[in-house]
């Protein structure tokens, strides 16, 4: 049994303070000014009493839960857990709650549920992370024909045009690496791709095309066991190659760790890359070479864009952002082998 004082509500604070529930209000909101003596009264009985806003009286007050939600393919996944972290800053410094929801890679079932928040106001705007699904659901369609108060965060989805979106430059990024590579005398590639069809899969292949245009690519899932076993698979079809570009660095990792059982050097048999720089790409040896992508950034611009649009009251007339990426050279990449 829980016997642990229920905190008080806004009228037990002005009955003690001797004061109505309006100052009260007004002494929680900032709005109005009041005496600083009432008002240290009031904090001091909130502080030893507590005090918890009524969230359905506000919401019936406003129209606004003043809560947003997050969805994402993977809640445990490190990637999205930074652009949740992001959400949450930018959540947090402008007094909105955050829910955070995993799709399970757009799972229609759950997205409904998600988007049945939106329409019955528990939340009042979502910021949606796509997955390996290339086209949209049915139900997110709906959603955005609305226009519901939605931002797309680092995918773009080309169906969803009305919707703003938040985005890594990922074609010049990966066009560096190219570039970068192709510097070092590397002529025959191979990409180890993400999910095709999706906007940075597309991205990242015709940017790394633009120095390698005879690449072969294969596909992949994002994970390091992906990796691993797609460079098992071009090793066991003898496919020759000096230099592999993987469309993130789980992958790349993953990649490595294969050709190092094959008995190959890296970076002096194969030059490897990747792209992201999560944590591990630091750590691992040699360092990995890869494309510095901001995902905690990707989360609070996403964040920003959604609370700017419920502010105004409409979504139209927000502008789409593009986050800049950079090239960061570490040891998985020399010279092409004589």
């Amino acid at each position: 049994m829980n016997d642990r004082p229920r905190p008080w509500t806004m009228q037990q604070i002005a009955l003690a303070a001797g004061v109505s529930v309006t100052t009260v209000s007004h002494t929680l909101s900032g709005k109005r000014p009041v005496h600083p003596d009432t008002a240290l009264r009031i904090n001091r009985l909130i502080d030893e009493f507590g005090y918890v806003p009524d969230a359905g009286a506000r919401r019936l007050k406003s129209g606004r839960s003043q809560m947003i939600g997050l969805a994402v393919p993977d809640i445990s996944h490190w990637y999205f857990g930074r652009i949740a972290r992001g959400v949450e800053e930018m959540a947090n410094e402008h007094d909105y709650g955050l829910i955070i929801a995993s799709t399970s890679n757009s799972d229609p079932r759950r997205e409904k549920r998600y988007f049945n928040m939106l329409r019955t106001r528990a939340i009042d705007g979502l910021v949606y992370t796509a997955s390996r699904e290339i086209k949209p659901t049915d139900e997110l369609m709906s959603m955005a024909s609305s226009p519901a108060p939605i931002v797309l965060a680092d995918e773009d989805i080309e169906e969803l045009e009305g919707l703003p979106s938040v985005t890594s430059t990922n074609y010049s990024g990966a066009r560096d690496l190219g570039r970068h590579v192709r510097s070092l005398g590397h002529t025959k590639a191979v990409i180890i791709a993400g999910f095709p069809g999706l906007h940075s899969t597309v991205q990242r292949m015709r940017g790394i095309r633009e120095s390698f245009p005879n690449a072969l690519a294969i596909h992949g899932d994002f994970e390091i066991r992906s990796g691993y076993e797609l460079m098992g698979d071009l090793i066991a079809h003898e496919v020759k190659f000096t230099a592999v570009f993987a469309c993130n660095d789980f992958m790349a990792i993953g990649a490595m760790r294969r050709l190092w059982e094959e008995g190959l050097r890296v970076p002096e048999d194969v030059s490897v890359v990747g792209f992201d720089d999560v944590d591990m790409a630091s750590v691992v040896t040699p360092g990995l070479t890869t494309v510095r992508q901001d995902m905690l950034e990707i989360g609070r611009q996403s964040a920003r864009l959604l609370i700017e649009g419920l502010a105004a009251g409409t979504m139209e007339g927000l502008s789409s952002v593009q986050l800049p990426v950079e090239l960061v050279v570490r040891g998985t990449t020399g010279p092409v082998a004589e």
